[in-house]
């Protein structure tokens, strides 16, 4: 249980960190320059994170193949 909530809070802030880069690239009008498949994979495991959470499983039972 102690894992979904260190995931869900260094996924939370990377996800948080890169929503404010984005802000602050469309104001001052330069390129946004973050890998979309990063931020895929951080994604889907905070909403993994998020969901054991909730549920109260942990992450290895959600995803079997982590020991």
């Amino acid at each position: 249980m102690e894992v979904n909530y260190l995931i869900l809070v260094f996924t939370g802030l990377y996800l948080t960190a890169t929503f404010l880069y984005y802000t602050y690239t469309q104001k001052k009008g330069t390129e946004f320059r973050y890998k979309p498949l990063t931020l895929l994979v951080v994604g889907v495991l905070f909403c993994l994170a998020l969901y054991g959470t909730i549920v109260g499983k942990p992450y290895n039972e959600i995803l079997r193949f982590i020991r």
